[in-house]
């Protein structure tokens, strides 16, 4: 009889776009015949509890509804990237969000909605109502499951519905708070709770996540576990949400406690995290993570590099155009800029020695760019196609936490050649040991040529920060360039209380004229309205943000 962990195995590569936590095993297909168990005898199970938790996790893994939305929603909707596609009338969803005024009938804010509440949220209510310390849960062999394993799954429960409420207050701010089934709740009682409600639900959540010693350090998470909930990704992730409520006191132990747990550190070649598992994905930087990956016959890779890179001969769909004022934003010799952006006439070889030759002509791409960070080379595409990679992102990573640690040392008073160190450290790594060109492309547009590589000697005396430079402007210009296309522009502007400014700007650009972007933005514009199907169904009981 095969052991838990083995059937645990099959049920992530059976369950999710790629594997979550566990490699592929084919024993499955050697275990013999157990016979039939009733639902109420296989509920009492550690095979049914463990794939509770596993619904838990699903969501993270959502094509469109997760992964994709990351990007529509953190990038799109904000001066450094557009929503590309076939033509301008394209996901023209995205288009009326990104101008400002959006209905309350927007199909991606909808979407969102329906997503969090119904399939992640209620994942983790069913979870959370059915599996408790005093749930008795049957291994294979006939043992009970230990109450330690159960008090991990509750706390990894509690994490994740946080995760997946946050994603809602970021965007519509007063929202319900669910914790029961949706079978369970009248919908009569489905009412908006306010900020600060809101606030203290996801802390509550987090706070009885960290509060559980089941929990591993990230030091003592097995291998085959990666991805699963550490003490540093809760505290890094309760950072964030104190960040974007702007209580810089309250996330510094947080951040310091991540950093002092000598678990992580910055790759020495930012090419690595985008185009490698190993020394990228897998790596001392990663500090949360949902690994995709293609395995023949069971799962695909990813839906989001086949949407975001060129279309035509390169074989995608076009969507997710960096713009020529992100492009801007670079300083001259900052290879980040050569990793995170691709430019039409690019070339990359293919197995068979032809060209791939993008050209990003011929479909809504302004400025005939695409997200390198979404390209997948062909040594990485088995198949060739662009679903069938490894394509991952990273939710957390650690050039973020040091980020975010030196905000909040600025915000609160700290030592400023601290913040300015954490700035360098991120910048040195940056200028001086990241590749200058792509080394998997023939031909790259950003490409930095040799004899204009910033040495050692050139960081030092051009390119450091100093404690008297503005290091408010030196942190949000690191964040904007360490971060840009992963999904937290958005999030940066709102919570800086910039967002609506911002986007005014660059309504007056070239590009932002063309698309529309930020013409309609205004101080109501955020939070967004709240879809108006869910005002129906509950009967008017929850009712509609004030400025919509």
């Amino acid at each position: 009889m095969k052991t838990l962990n083995q059937s645990a195995t099959f049920l992530w590569l059976l369950c999710i776009t790629g594997s979550l936590f566990f490699s592929c095993t084919a024993d499955f297909l050697e275990r013999p015949p157990l016979g039939s168990l009733d639902e109420d005898t296989y509920i009492g199970t550690e095979e049914a509890g463990f794939k509770l938790l596993v619904n838990c996790y699903l969501p993270l893994a959502a094509n469109w509804e997760y992964q994709n939305m990351r990007f529509d929603i953190g990038d799109q909707l904000t001066d450094d990237v557009a929503k590309g596609g076939s033509d301008a009338g394209d996901r023209s969803t995205i288009t009326e969000l990104t101008r400002g005024n959006p209905l309350a009938t927007n199909t991606l804010l909808t979407d969102l909605w329906n997503h969090r509440y119904k399939t992640a949220i209620s994942a983790c209510n069913v979870f959370l109502n059915l599996i408790t310390t005093e749930t008795e849960l049957i291994e294979s062999g006939g043992a009970l499951v230990s109450e330690a394993k159960k008090r991990r799954w509750i706390a990894e429960a509690h994490f994740l519905r946080a995760f997946y409420y946050y994603d809602l207050a970021t965007v519509f701010v007063n929202i319900p708070l669910i914790q029961e089934p949706m079978n369970a709740i009248d919908k009569n009682d489905i009412v908006k709770s306010d900020k600060e409600a809101v606030k203290a639900f996801i802390l509550a959540d987090l706070e009885k996540a960290l509060n559980e010693s089941n929990i591993p350090g990230a030091g003592d998470l097995s291998s085959s576990e990666l991805g699963r909930v550490t003490k540093e990704a809760i505290r890094a992730f309760r950072a964030r949400v104190y960040l974007f409520y702007g209580d810089y006191a309250s996330a510094l132990p947080d951040l310091k406690a991540v950093i002092d747990s000598g678990q992580f550190d910055l790759v020495d070649d930012y090419e690595d995290l985008f185009n490698s598992a190993e020394k990228g994905y897998k790596s001392r930087e990663a500090v949360f993570i949902t690994l995709c990956d293609y395995i023949a016959s069971y799962t695909e890779g990813s839906v989001c590099p086949i949407m975001n890179v060129g279309r035509g001969a390169v074989g995608g769909w076009g969507g997710d155009c960096p713009t020529h004022d992100l492009v801007s934003e670079y300083e001259t010799g900052d290879p980040r800029l050569v990793h995170t952006v691709m430019s039409t006439g690019d070339i990359f070889v293919k197995p068979d020695g032809s060209e791939e030759l993008h050209d990003y002509s011929g479909y809504d791409n302004f400025t005939q760019q695409h997200s390198r960070k979404q390209y997948p080379d062909w040594s990485r595409r088995p198949t060739g196609n662009l679903q069938q990679t490894d394509w991952t992102y990273y939710h957390i990573r650690y050039a973020d936490v040091l980020l975010m640690y030196a905000e909040c040392l600025l915000e609160t008073g700290g030592d400023k050649q601290e913040v300015a160190d954490i700035l360098n450290k991120i910048r040195y790594r940056a200028f001086v040991t990241t590749s200058p060109v792509d080394t998997y492309a023939k031909h790259r547009k950003f490409n930095i040529p040799e004899a204009e590589r910033i040495t050692e000697a050139v960081f030092h005396e051009k390119y450091k920060i100093r404690v008297t430079d503005d290091l408010t402007a030196a942190l949000r210009h690191e964040r904007r360039i360490e971060l840009a296309g992963e999904g937290l522009r958005f999030y940066d502007l709102i919570r800086w209380g910039a967002f609506t400014a911002t986007m005014q700007s660059f309504s007056q650009t070239a590009e932002g004229i063309y698309s529309g972007a930020g013409t309609m933005v205004s101080g109501k514009t955020w939070p967004y309205p709240i879809p108006q199907s869910e005002i129906d169904y509950v009967g008017g009981a929850l009712t509609q943000n004030d400025n919509y």
